[in-house]
């Protein structure tokens, strides 16, 4: 698969649940290259206090950004043409997508690799932590994965980011064969 062809995402919300608003978004490709990094504008939301608390975007940061709607177009393009899309709870993510009216393909159209439990797997195994009571290990946090990797970056919770800590171990755990593509 050729690394153009790779989309690795990450959103920051209002929140989870099904009333939840994308407040950033960012997409790489699987080089690196910056396909997005953008806020916007909650249609619906005006305060996120526990989503704030953790991604640190504040009403006044998307008070002038375009709402989601007005960049569909131009996210589903990307998704459309991607053949896999990769990230840290990628499942997550595109739910908050297609919540937010962007048009995301189906499995057989773009592959979607998730990182986190193969990453949780490996590090529980290696740490020979317990499983949970459904035989699976805990998953584990972004930042714990890009320290196990050897990744340095930092501003954790902003989407740009998460994104680029997720490509660096993306490639990592493809090199070391914990992920397939």
């Amino acid at each position: 698969m050729e690394k153009d062809k790779i989309l690795v995402l990450d959103t920051e919300t209002t929140g989870f649940l099904p009333d939840a608003e994308v407040l950033q978004v960012s997409i790489l490709d699987g080089n690196g290259t910056v396909r997005m990094n953008e806020y916007f504008r909650p249609d619906h939301t005006s305060a996120w206090p526990g989503a704030m608390a953790v991604n640190h975007i504040t009403l006044a940061m998307v008070a002038d950004k375009p709402s989601i709607g007005e960049r569909k177009e131009e996210i589903s393009h990307l998704l459309r043409h991607a053949e896999a899309v990769v990230g840290y709870n990628i499942f997550f993510d595109l739910k908050m997508l297609r919540q937010n009216g962007i048009f995301v393909p189906g499995r057989s159209h773009l592959r979607a690799i998730d990182i986190m439990g193969p990453f949780s797997d490996k590090y529980g195994e290696e740490k020979d932590l317990p499983l949970n009571k459904y035989g699976h290990y805990k998953y584990q946090k972004l930042i714990t994965c890009a320290a196990y990797y050897g990744y340095d970056g930092g501003g954790w919770h902003d989407s740009l980011a998460d994104t680029k800590a997720t490509l660096f171990c993306f490639w990592k755990m493809v090199e070391d064969g914990t992920v397939k593509i």
